[in-house]
């Protein structure tokens, strides 16, 4: 699965710039491939999950995409939320003495 997602992902790269006389046909085979490599690949998942991280409005209309999209492409978008990172970048911006705090109560 992760060779025919790699696969699709660049023949998308390749087609979506490409004067075809169907204008963006390459962003169907390019958003099959990257729905591959995010339900099988960790390092593709974390690599969009930074990606929408930076671009937020991407991030934005990707959800509202996964509420009137069917449910596996939901959770497949679901899978590559940034919320992970926000919360690591929470957890590393704490005060120095509220992470000690945090370990002792364990």
């Amino acid at each position: 699965m992760l060779t025919l997602g790699w696969v699709l992902t660049i023949v998308g790269i390749v087609l979506t710039p490409a004067p075809v006389p169907i204008p963006l046909v390459g962003v169907l085979p390019l958003a099959a491939g990257l729905a591959l490599l995010i339900n099988y690949s960790r390092t593709m998942r974390r690599l969009i999950q930074r990606v929408r991280h930076r671009a937020r409005w991407l991030s934005y209309m990707l959800e509202h995409m996964a509420h009137r999209a069917p449910k596996k492409i939901g959770q497949i978008l679901h899978r590559s939320r940034p919320h992970a990172i926000v919360r690591k970048e929470r957890i590393m911006t704490r005060p120095q003495g509220e992470l000690e705090q945090l370990e002792s109560k364990r």
